[in-house]
Formats: structure tokens, C-alpha cells, sequence
């Protein structure tokens, strides 16, 4: 994605605020309508495996801190982070990963952002503090490739693990003139990423390696985008995986402060009609190839009006769980993790002044998020729950999750009724634990803990779901 700059260059102090007291509101009595979420059986949607690095997030450096700050640390601890893209997105193809900053030839708004650098020895202590899985974004646009091999090898050397590779990213758009020079079409892409990932496998044989993808165009559009995918097949060998930025464009007006339930409604479908169109366009990549969501979130002017909200986090959690009905999907990383610009699950204000909220504050995305991937951390197979809802139309989803020994649940109600939810199948009442996460309201922007309302107990018979909450089973 396009980095956002404009980061100022006063520095922040203080310590972390990560730390959550939760507090307990009253039970509430089920009401109508009632969900029965069962497995589904003979659905087209079966059980399906869950890598342990499904989960994780992009950590862009014009927006975060240094890794070397402990609170990026505490940060990616706090979030569950199962995978970590270093060194992003964009900010990859102009990347010197020897300086830990950019090349003199990035843009103004990257090389001249204030300089929060990212070593290699930085990205080791927060792996092996967290057991996290790096992806590593090469940079094929300003670098070459024994400088590139000589990353790999220097990571493998300080203990890294080197198990997955993108080769660059989103080179498809048009706003940056050195892709277009370099990559004119896919086809000139795929024979680089050829070569490279024939050098790569040759020396880690077991790496897995994606390939830029590009994203659904609309009408006309840009030709080099639209015929990308297909011109990079003519000439590309032996990839891994493919990558896909799945954000959602708002369209103005599509938002009412005035219509919550409305609101809600009409993100639901401009979301699930905007991944129907990627995985429209992915019908043609090769059998066996994986897909990796290396970025996804809103975007758009309109975007503003949902970002720090509930609703945030209510949509990014129905997201990554819409994900997992594609058993091509292998990982996602949520963009962003720490930042300003209304992207982030933490908050972060490099600018040090005039701060929307404190530092390190945990975002509505951050909340659901950490939530999710808390779920899912351990757990090697998931499939999902039938939602079978009275009177119809209720968006509520739940996915199921186990390692064999371990059951965990994780169900999102994105629509504005309360619903009950009575299926048991594979949840024991008297034995399963509930959490709950819910806000006054969805346009609620959630600023400290006491913006969110937590209720957690034992499954005890039929459960309610609020409108516009998340709910973890285990």
C-alpha cells in the first residue's frame, strides 16, 4: 500500500500503556432472534488446516518506532502476532537492510521521515522473544540479488528463521514511475522473480517464496494493472505463493453517524462484495499455489469516519475470519500495527504533540485483533459454524478451532441485533470458558479500556450475542 508520510520529527516519551484492566458488566438475559452454529457438515466449506503463522501484522518504519524500542516488543506480545513483515510494504523496495533504512534513492517522504532505524539484530530479539514468523520483503526494485542473498543469510546466521519470502510488493500501481521503468508489465516481473526464486530455493530449499499479485481493477482501468496476474503466469517458475492487498475503498456517503445500523450494513456488503472480486480474479492462479493477505483494511477518505471506532473492529475481525473460507489463504498480515494513521491496532504519534490518543493506547481493530489471534494461537485445524438466524439477514460468523487437545471458538455479530446463540456441538456447557467484547455504541471511538465492555463467564446453556460484538469460546 501506499505509505502515509508526513510524520513529524519531534520524538514521544513515556512508558507504555499496554496493559488492560478489564472490567466485568452484568450478564445480560438472551433475546431474539436465536442462531444455531453447528459445524457444517457437507457444506462446501469443510475443516480445513490453520499454519501457526496464520496471524500477524506489517510494522511500517515512517510510522512505528525503532524495533529496538522495547514497546515494539511489548506491542507484538500484546497483539499475539503469529507473523511480522519486515521491512513492510512499500517502504521494502527501497529498503538497506545493511543501514536499516532506506536506499538515497527512496522518496523524500521515506528516506526523509524521521529516521526510526530497524537492524537485523532488532528484528532477532523481537522473533526470539515471541516466537513470531518473519516475512521477509525483498527488494528487487533498488537493491540486487546478492545483496538481497546476503540478507538471508546473514539472518540465518544470528538464529532467524528464513521460511517465508515476498519478492517485493505492489508493483502493479502506477503512482511510483521506478516499477513502472523497471517491471513495464508482469512479464518482466515473473522472469526476475524466476531467477530469484531459483537462487533463493537453491540455498533454502524449504523457503516458501510469494509473488506480487495484483488487485481488481474497475471498468477500464489501468491496463498494466488489470493485465498483470496474467502477463507475470507467461514467465513466472516455481513460486509458493501469491500475494493480494484486499483493501476495501468506501464510497462517500456509504457512512452515517446518524445510521449505525445502517452503516454497518452497507460496510458489511462493500466488504464481502470486494473480496468476491479478488477471489474472482484469483480463480486463474496455478493449482497448489498458496495466497498470502500481506496487507488488508479499510481505505479512503470515507474510511476516517469508521477508523478508531468499534465498528473498526467489528469489521476487521469479520475480515480475517472471511479469510479462512479460502483454503488457499496461508497467512494474513493486518496493516498496520503501530502508527496514526487510523490503520493501526496501537496507537503511535511519532510527532509527540497534539496526539488524537495517549501512546501505545490499544486501538478497536487492536482489541478484536488480539482477541483473534489469541484464538487462534496453537490451534492447527479450523472449519466453520452454520449460522442459521430467525428472520434472516443477520451477519453473525463463527469459526471453530482446534489443536486436537484444544477447543476454541470465535464468533463476530456485525449486525445491529442482539441474537442467541444455541448450538453446543463442539462447546460443553458447565466446561466452556467466554469472553465478550462490545462498545455503547459502534461509532464509539475507543480511546482506554473503560471503552470497552468485556463480560466473561461459563457457557451455560443458550449465550447471547450482543449487536456489534465479539465473542471467544474456549
Amino acid at each position: 500500500m501506499l505509505q502515509l508520510m508526513g510524520a513529524g520529527v519531534a520524538g514521544i516519551a513515556g512508558a507504555s500503556v499496554l496493559a488492560s484492566c478489564l472490567g466485568l458488566p452484568d450478564q445480560k438475559a438472551p433475546v431474539e432472534p436465536t442462531v444455531d452454529l453447528t459445524p457444517r457438515g457437507t457444506a462446501p466449506i469443510a475443516e480445513r488446516p490453520l499454519s501457526p503463522y496464520f496471524m500477524g501484522y506489517n510494522n511500517v518504519p515512517i510510522h512505528s518506532p525503532s524495533w529496538s524500542d522495547p514497546n515494539v516488543l511489548n506491542v507484538v506480545k500484546e497483539l499475539n502476532a503469529a507473523n511480522l513483515r519486515y521491512p513492510g510494504g512499500t517502504v521494502a523496495n527501497y529498503w538497506n537492510w545493511q543501514t536499516g533504512w532506506f536506499f538515497s534513492s527512496a522518496p523524500g517522504g521515506f528516506k526523509n521521515a524521521m529516521k526510526t532505524p530497524i537492524h537485523l539484530q532488532d528484528v532477532q530479539n523481537v522473533v526470539q522473544a515471541t516466537n513470531t514468523q518473519p516475512i521477509y520483503v525483498l527488494n528487487l526494485l533498488t537493491s540486487n540479488l546478492d545483496i538481497q542473498m546476503q540478507l538471508l543469510h546473514a539472518a540465518k546466521n544470528q538464529g532467524l528463521p528464513i521460511n517465508l519470502i515476498e519478492l517485493g510488493n505492489e508493483f502493479y500501481l502506477d503512482q511510483w514511475p521506478l516499477d513502472q521503468n523497471v517491471f513495464p508489465s508482469g512479464r518482466e516481473y515473473g522472469t526476475k522473480a524466476t531467477e530469484w526464486i531459483k537462487a533463493i530455493h537453491d540455498q533454502f530449499p524449504e523457503t516458501k517464496i510469494a509473488v506480487v499479485g495484483t488487485a481488481p481493477i474497475s471498468g477500464n482501468g489501468d491496463p498494466r494493472k488489470g493485465a498483470w496476474n496474467d502477463q507475470m503466469f507467461q514467465t513466472l517458475k516455481e513460486a509458493d505463493a501469491i500475494t493480494v492487498h484486499p483493501y476495501v475503498n468506501l464510497p462517500d456517503g456509504l457512512i452515517s453517524k446518524g445510521d449505525p445500523a445502517g452503516s454497518m450494513d452497507r460496510l458489511n456488503s462493500t466488504v464481502a462484495a470486494r473480496w468476491a472480486q479478488f477471489q474472482s480474479l484469483l480463480q486463474g492462479i496455478p493449482g497448489g499455489m498458496k495466497i498470502w493477505v500481506t496487507e488488508y483494511n479499510l481505505a479512503s477518505n470515507e474510511a476516517d469516519k469508521v477508523f478508531h471506532t468499534w465498528m473498526h473492529g467489528i469489521i476487521v475481525a469479520s475480515m480475517t475470519l472471511s479469510y479462512l473460507a479460502d483454503k488457499r489463504v496461508d497467512l494474513v498480515s493486518f496493516y498496520d500495527m503501530l502508527g496514526n494513521t487510523g490503520n493501526e491496532a496501537v496507537y503511535f504519534d511519532r510527532r509527540g504533540k497534539d496526539q488524537e490518543l495517549p501512546p501505545y493506547t490499544v486501538t478497536a481493530a487492536g482489541w478484536t485483533l488480539r482477541l483473534l489471534g489469541e484464538t487462534m494461537q496453537g490451534m492447527k485445524s479450523t472449519e466453520p459454524l452454520t449460522i442459521n438466524a430467525a428472520g434472516g439477514g443477520t451477519t453473525v460468523t463463527g469459526w471453530y478451532f482446534t489443536n486436537g487437545l484444544q477447543r476454541r471458538g470465535f464468533i463476530v455479530n456485525a449486525s445491529s441485533s442482539d441474537v442467541t446463540w444455541q448450538g453446543q456441538t463442539h462447546f460443553t456447557s458447565g466446561q466452556t470458558h467466554y469472553q465478550q467484547l462490545t462498545a455503547s455504541s459502534p461509532f464509539k471511538t475507543i480511546a482506554d479500556t473503560n471503552d470497552v465492555k468485556v463480560k466473561q463467564g461459563t457457557l451455560q446453556g443458550p449465550l447471547a450475542l450482543p449487536a456489534y460484538s465479539v465473542t471467544q469460546l474456549k
